[in-house]
């Protein structure tokens, strides 16, 4: 997260709560009341009343173990997000993954990492490797995120047709990865994922998902 957030800029307490629901929402690990208070830098007391805030609104639930996790309100407002962008993408996600035989997905920026919003798997694959939506990942690792980063910086970063990234986010997959023009300049990528020790027609590969990009950016037009 971003820890440059100052009190003068806003509402501290929404700051508060804002960095909490993504702490636990992007924790490898469960969270508890106490670790959250320590990441946040607060006392505990008012971990607790900014948890219990966050459960009155439906936005966390707290288990049985005291461990934290995001609620189910939280989880209806995130499958409006990018709505349009979605709809668009799937059915090509789809077709590409169906017709190269691997996970293909759409990333975007959320200000400071790079995001998957969607992905789509083989109908008839006998092994499948899946991309969650929700799975970050800085901007400097992956294909998906260096083709971003070359839309936020294309002087420091030149843009390339494609990124390939083997073994560098996850062992043992190779992602590659093309831009998605989409409105307002929002920064986005198309990606196919498989296991490294395939082997594949990259060139095949990039040019079935800049097609897959194209159609998208089309549809949203």
């Amino acid at each position: 997260m971003n820890d440059e957030v100052r009190p003068d800029a806003g509402s501290q307490t929404l700051a508060r709560g804002l960095r909490a629901l993504a702490l636990i929402g992007e924790a490898s690990r469960p969270v508890t009341v106490p670790a959250l208070a320590a990441e946040l830098g607060i006392h505990r007391s008012m971990a607790y009343r900014l948890v219990r805030t966050l459960e009155q609104f439906g936005f966390v639930e707290r288990s049985a173990g005291g461990t934290l996790a995001v609620g189910t309100r939280l989880a209806g407002i995130a499958r409006n997000v990018a709505r349009d962008l979605q709809s668009a993408a799937m059915p090509e996600l789809l077709d590409v993954a169906n017709e190269l035989d691997v996970t293909a997905f759409l990333v975007a920026y959320d200000g400071e990492a790079a995001v998957t919003l969607v992905s789509a798997e083989p109908h008839h694959a006998s092994a499948t490797v899946g991309q969650r939506p929700g799975t970050r990942h800085p901007i400097d690792r992956g294909a998906p995120g260096r083709v971003i980063r070359s839309q936020l910086d294309p002087v420091g970063h030149p843009p390339a047709r494609y990124e390939e990234s083997r073994d560098e986010v996850i062992e043992g997959l190779t992602a590659v990865s093309v831009p998605l023009v989409v409105p307002a300049g929002r920064p986005a990528s198309i990606s196919a994922l498989y296991l490294s020790s395939r082997t594949v027609d990259v060139d095949a590969v990039v040019v079935r998902i800049e097609s897959a990009s194209r159609r998208i950016a089309a549809a949203l037009r």
